[in-house]
């Protein structure tokens, strides 16, 4: 297999993120989040739908067929696919110099979101936090970039990133609770820095490394290093699985953010089939 990556979206976002796969529609929901909105892409349609966020988005969940969860700057919203209503959920931070950054459900449908400078960075002012529409817990406290988050195919294990750490870390969670007790690191990434992370259908974890222009493939009961695939962007920000049979890794880049110029693909939406 050859690992070709292929642009499949491009709306020039400067920051595209959390790509989610909408098995439904056969779609990709990912975040713009500088541009304040959210995109809904059909891979086999090319239709886009876009809606606007209130703040910068961090994260946009599936929650059910017709339902997204947006961590927006303003909270976290209910929006419905069909008509692009929106409604007010909660808002789980309060510190106006911090916004939400990467998120997850878990397999019971708790909202599983970190945080991070707005505009700054914040070392070790920020946290994971986990809602199930009642209970707020913080997972994971003094963070200073929360970034990718996964889980085992047994629930067992939740995986964390905290970026500047340069490691993706193993916790034992207990899907009854909704509770995450630290194991240990279970991988240094050393070319650029960990961003969003995904595991696919075998157990295996995807990490997209930022300032690194690909995307690794690990182990996380090995720490072995699988695969690589190179992208045509130095900055690649996360992944997730799609397809009709899980086949495909869909990438999420960014533009450069030290005031070069970025590559010409560089805020596009990548497809790489990874399995037959």
């Amino acid at each position: 297999m050859e690992y070709e990556p292929e642009l499949v979206f491009y709306s020039g976002s400067t920051l595209l993120e959390g790509p989610v796969w909408d098995d439904e529609r056969k779609a990709v929901l990912c975040v713009s989040i500088e541009q304040e909105c959210i995109y809904h892409f059909g891979i086999e349609t090319g239709i886009v739908k876009t809606f606007p966020t209130n703040g910068q988005v961090g994260c946009a969940l599936l929650k059910d067929r017709d339902c997204i969860i947006a961590a927006t700057y303003g909270g976290l919203y209910k929006i419905d696919i069909s008509t692009g209503m929106s409604e007010f959920l909660i808002q789980l931070n309060q510190d106006t110099k911090l916004r939400y950054n990467d998120g997850i459900l878990d397999s019971r449908g708790r909202v599983l979101v970190g945080t991070t400078g707005y505009n700054s960075l914040a070392k070790n002012k920020n946290c994971l936090y986990s809602w199930d529409g009642q209970q707020i817990k913080k997972l994971v406290t003094e963070t200073t970039i929360s970034n990718g988050i996964g889980f085992s195919t047994d629930d067992k294990y939740m995986y964390f990133v905290d970026t500047p750490t340069q490691k993706v870390s193993r916790y034992f969670y207990d899907i009854n609770t909704g509770n995450a007790k630290f194991d240990k690191d279970i991988i240094h990434i050393e070319e650029g820095i960990p961003d969003g992370i995904c595991v696919d259908v075998d157990d295996m974890l995807w990490v997209a490394q930022w300032n690194g222009s690909k995307v690794s493939k690990w182990n996380p009961y090995t720490g072995e290093k699988l695969l690589e695939i190179e992208l045509p962007c130095k900055n690649v920000t996360s992944c997730c699985i799609g397809g009709e049979k899980k086949e495909y890794l869909f990438v999420t880049t960014a533009k450069h953010d030290d005031g070069t110029e970025s590559e010409e693909l560089a805020g596009g939406l990548f497809k790489i089939q990874i399995r037959d």
